[in-house]
């Protein structure tokens, strides 16, 4: 109940996705380090054989297809004097106590969102752009020319693989 989503085209060849944030703060939220939310959008044919995959999860690997898809999410760093205080390379990190910028934040705000107020609050939106107001996102996805019907799903994850791994790398105890 988090999100709900609008479908629409927006052109013959183009399938307009609209994620919108149902909650009272932005979407995800929470434990930043490993929370995310990402569409997954698979067009079929007539025979419902798949032709085309955006945001594809691969369970077995737990692996994300970050590159045809849009993940939601925030991602702090260290700027160069934090990387010099703590001999950590500057730029994301997964050491949120230590962060001392946000490098990504392009969650979805939520209603009644204005960006002066969520910047003063130290909230800002930051590598990406939401008008005040707006509280949710499209996305837009090329339609394959046999495609007959599409299915588009809003995945949340609470700990990715990334993040385990740097939990795992990061015991030296």
């Amino acid at each position: 109940r988090a999100a709900s989503l609008e479908l629409s085209r927006t052109s013959a060849t183009l399938l307009n996705v609209r994620l919108i944030n149902q909650t009272g703060h932005k979407l995800p939220t929470g434990h930043i380090e490993g929370r995310r939310v990402w569409l997954n959008v698979r067009f079929l044919d007539g025979a419902g054989q798949p032709l085309a995959e955006h945001g594809h999860y691969d369970a077995a690997e737990a692996e994300l297809d970050e590159t045809t898809t849009t993940v939601y999410e925030m991602v702090v760093g260290l700027s160069p004097y934090a990387a010099a205080v703590t001999s950590l390379p500057a730029g994301p990190t997964g050491h949120m106590s230590l962060a001392d910028t946000i490098e990504k934040d392009n969650r979805l705000p939520p209603r009644g969102f204005d960006n002066l107020a969520f910047e003063t609050a130290g909230a800002p939106v930051v590598a990406w752009t939401y008008a005040d107001g707006q509280y949710w996102d499209d996305r837009e996805f090329a339609i394959p020319p046999a495609a007959s019907s599409a299915v588009v799903t809003v995945y949340y994850q609470s700990t990715p693989r990334r993040y385990i791994e740097a939990l795992r790398d990061g015991n030296v105890t």
